[in-house]
């Protein structure tokens, strides 16, 4: 039986302990101690990593498993039955869980009691956490949830976590039926659950919590939320982002909203002012262009994949066989015709000037990746057997 160090002191960063078995695993090798601070993976919370040392030797613990009623640390090499160890735990990456536990243990309480909704799901790595519930939450909401959530922060509450003798008597947070000992975590007036993993020892020390995005799933909704380090980390980068795009926008701050949505508004003006000036422009070549035995043919340089289709489709309005193209290397063009497999040309085509395409009968898109102009595109198409 391996001494779980973390639940008599969470905040144990080194200790001391005898390896009482090692055996190589495919995960590397599996050393077990009598005693151990590294949590193993379990309750939503990933595994600790760090190191073993003894004598002048170091063997990082890369992945940690409770098996039983052992606690299995994944080492890059052996540790003979019986050596004294010192162990030490990669401190920052085991803090940041314990926040991210704690916060989520937090926003997961008062939304079940503000709105009675469950925690069904609940995901945590070294980017994000994720919470789902089963019921549906608003904008308004989620800002209700973290105004109380980050008021307990401010209070600084206490967080306990024990296994209480009258845990019968209790009201408490669990996703599933549980017998034999519970550990009753209380995260000050938020929540109150039970849970294997670790926790800060105040509200104070996992905030604040911010929730990011939130999405309609299941029936239910899911939330993205980062505590502690991560949310202070996270707002900082988007206050430097809001400051770039006010550079950008010339707007102050606190008006950068505002004086996007008119850029925007100003953008999609002037995309439909080009977008008739486009149309525009191509039914004045097509008026020009001259149809020849039912094949019309028109280089316009600059054409992208959907100003060829464009004004293929207004040439195939006066001829049976209709090119548009780019005469630019690596140029774009559009045939659609009635008269001939449209794909078999295309391939034809390409297969002179270079490039590849495809479509649907009666429209091939593509590129030619040669220079090339209307007479060698109209000779191409009268050289075509298909």
């Amino acid at each position: 039986m391996s001494v779980k160090l973390y639940y008599d002191d969470r905040y144990m960063k080194t200790f001391t302990a005898t390896v009482q078995s090692c055996r190589e695993d495919k995960k590397g090798w599996a050393v077990v101690l009598d005693r151990t601070a590294f949590y193993p993976e379990g309750g939503g919370q990933p595994h600790d990593t760090g190191r073993l040392y003894f004598g002048e030797e170091t063997a990082q613990v890369t992945d940690v498993r409770e098996k039983g009623e052992q606690i299995v640390h994944y080492c890059d090499r052996p540790i003979p039955a019986g050596t004294r160890v010192n162990g030490e735990i990669d401190w920052e990456r085991r803090f940041d869980f314990m926040q991210q536990h704690t916060g989520e243990h937090m926003f997961s309480g008062v939304v079940h009691s503000m709105f009675g909704y469950n925690n069904v799901g609940f995901h945590m790595n070294e980017n994000d956490v994720v919470v789902d519930f089963d019921g549906p939450l608003i904008k308004d909401d989620i800002k209700a949830v973290m105004d109380e959530c980050n008021r307990c922060v401010w209070e600084n509450q206490p967080v306990i976590a024990g296994f209480p003798d009258n845990v019968k008597d209790m009201e408490y947070r669990s996703k599933k039926e549980l017998s034999g000992p519970i550990r009753i975590v209380t995260a000050g007036q938020a929540d109150v659950c039970a849970c294997c993993g670790t926790h800060t020892a105040t509200t104070a020390r996992a905030g604040p919590i911010a929730a990011l995005s939130f999405a309609a799933y299941k029936g239910g909704t899911r939330i993205n939320i980062l505590c502690g380090k991560r949310a202070v980390e996270y707002l900082k980068n988007r206050n430097d982002d809001c400051y770039e795009i006010s550079h950008i926008l010339s707007s102050p701050v606190e008006k950068i909203t505002d004086s996007l949505r008119s850029r925007l508004k100003e953008t999609e003006m002037l995309k439909a002012q080009l977008a008739r000036a486009n149309r525009q422009l191509m039914e004045m070549l097509v008026r020009q262009a001259a149809a020849e035995n039912g094949l019309c043919v028109v280089k316009k340089d600059g054409l992208d994949a959907a100003s060829a289709r464009q004004l293929a489709t207004l040439l195939a309005e006066k001829s049976r066989t209709a090119v548009a193209f780019s005469g630019e290397e690596n140029g774009k063009i559009c045939i659609i015709s009635t008269e001939y497999d449209t794909n078999a040309l295309g391939r034809h085509i390409s297969g002179a000037l270079g490039g590849k395409g495809g479509g649907k009968p009666g429209m091939y898109q593509g590129f030619v990746t040669r220079r090339t102009d209307e007479e060698r595109i109209k000779a191409l198409v009268r050289s075509f057997n298909g």
